[in-house]
C-alpha cells in the first residue's frame, strides 16, 4: 500500500512538473488546449481522479484554466505583473485593441533612448524565431514575446505593468480562438513584415519610424480581428 501511495505522489509531482515546464518553455502558449484527463492518466500511469485533483490544484495556482464542455487550457505563467486579472468572459476585444493603439506606439521613443544593444539584438533574435514558426501557436508565442520585449526595453515599470495587463487580457481561450480564426497564413506573413519594420526602426534608433510602424501594425491587427 505504501508503495502505491509513493508511486502516486511521484506521478503527481511529475505531472505537475510536466505541465509547468510546457507552459514556462512556451510549448503550450496561453490558450493551448491540454491533453485530456484520460490521456494524462495513461501517460503518468495514475487514475483519472488523481489527475483531476492535480489539475484542479493547477487551476487554483493559475497555471491552467478549465471550461466545462470545452476542455482545459494553458494560461500565462503565474506571477506575471499586471494591472488586473481580467475575467475572460468580460474582455472586450475592441477595448483591448483601443488600449494597445494608445499605449504601445508611445513606447517606441523610450525604447530608442533606453534600450541596450543586447536588448535590441534580442528583439532581432525573437523576430528571426517568429519567421521560422510553423504553426499559429508558435507564431503567437513569438509575437507576444516581441511585444513584451519592446515594453521591457522602455525601462518604464508603470508602462510595462500596463502592457502586461493588456497582454494578460489577450491570453484567455476566447481571445485565442478569435485570433486563430483571424490569423491566416497570408496575414501571418504580413504581420511578420510589420514586425520586421518595427524592429529595424528600433535598431536604427529611429523613434518616429518605430512609432509609425507599431501604429500601422496594430491598426491592421484590429481591422482583421473586427472583420473576422
Amino acid at each position: 500500500m505504501s508503495d502505491m501511495r509513493g508511486h502516486a505522489r511521484k506521478a503527481l509531482a511529475a505531472l505537475r512538473q510536466f505541465v509547468e515546464t510546457q507552459v514556462l518553455e512556451g510549448h503550450w502558449p496561453p490558450g493551448t488546449q491540454l491533453p485530456t484527463e484520460r490521456e494524462l492518466a495513461d501517460q503518468f500511469a495514475i487514475s483519472r481522479n488523481t489527475v483531476r485533483r492535480q489539475m484542479l490544484q493547477l487551476v487554483k495556482d493559475g497555471w491552467i484554466d478549465r471550461h466545462v464542455g470545452r476542455g482545459t487550457f494553458a494560461c500565462a505563467p503565474p506571477g506575471v505583473s499586471s494591472v488586473s486579472d481580467p475575467d475572460a468572459s468580460t474582455v472586450n476585444p475592441e477595448e483591448v485593441m483601443e488600449a494597445r493603439l494608445l499605449i504601445e506606439p508611445l513606447l517606441a521613443k523610450l525604447v530608442v533612448i533606453r534600450a541596450s544593444n543586447a536588448e535590441l539584438a534580442s528583439m532581432e533574435d525573437i523576430l528571426a524565431a517568429g519567421a521560422k514558426s510553423e504553426t499559429m501557436a508558435e507564431f503567437e508565442y513569438w509575437d507576444n514575446k516581441l511585444h513584451r520585449a519592446i515594453a521591457e526595453a522602455s525601462k518604464n515599470q508603470y508602462l510595462i505593468t500596463i502592457v502586461e495587463g493588456i497582454h494578460k487580457a489577450r491570453q484567455s481561450p476566447a481571445w485565442f480562438g478569435l485570433r486563430r480564426r483571424g490569423l491566416t497564413d497570408e496575414r501571418r506573413q504580413i504581420y511578420q513584415q510589420d514586425h520586421t519594420a518595427i524592429v529595424q526602426a528600433l535598431v536604427r534608433r529611429d523613434g518616429e519610424q518605430a512609432r509609425e510602424a507599431i501604429l500601422s501594425h496594430l491598426s491592421r491587427v484590429r481591422t482583421n480581428l473586427m472583420i473576422t
